[in-house]
């Protein structure tokens, strides 16, 4: 099995949908696009995760990922090039590229960018996720420890867990 992200997101600021289309468009101008991370403010930056899948970015040319929109209950499948993290778990980044990355995110900083160079919806039916770690809210570990190596058995659940990151095996 291997390791991979789901980030979580909603459409709070766009129209239904309207985040992916933006991001598509970019991908589809410029083949690749800028994904701002808006982590929770009681969830932590998981440095050491981010480290681990720049090292088999490093290696392969990106890592494949998954995008959850927690409002549409959609699943989006994408390719991550490049993360850059902010230097302490109190500080913000702009924008890398204002050109590669949509017009909402010129006004705000976050914690986390991820270079995005696909995004597809896809059948959550179609994919075999297992809970691996829920790394940005360690201290939950005792509570959702019984979920650590179960089947992710649908979007719902997923919904209903208070995180915008989670860590999973995908596969057999």
């Amino acid at each position: 099995m291997k390791r991979t992200v789901i980030l979580r997101f909603r459409d709070l600021i766009t129209e239904e949908d309207g985040t992916v289309n933006e991001h598509k468009k970019l991908i589809d101008e410029f083949g690749e696009v800028w994904w701002g991370w808006w982590m929770r403010q009681y969830e932590s930056v998981p440095r050491h995760l981010f480290q681990e899948l720049s090292k088999a970015m490093d290696s392969s040319g990106h890592v494949q990922a998954y995008l959850f929109n927690s409002g549409t209950t959609k699943l989006y499948s994408t390719r991550i090039a490049r993360i850059l993290v902010s230097l302490t778990k109190d500080d913000r980044i702009s924008t890398p590229d204002p050109e590669r990355s949509p017009a909402y995110y010129h006004r705000g900083s976050y914690p986390a960018w991820f270079l995005l160079r696909s995004l597809e919806l896809i059948d959550f039916s179609d994919q075999m996720f297992r809970y691996d770690s829920f790394p940005t809210r360690p201290e939950l570990g005792g509570s959702l420890g019984q979920l650590l190596g179960q089947r992710v058995p649908s979007l719902e659940q997923l919904r209903h867990i208070d995180v915008t990151l989670w860590v999973v095996q995908n596969g057999d």
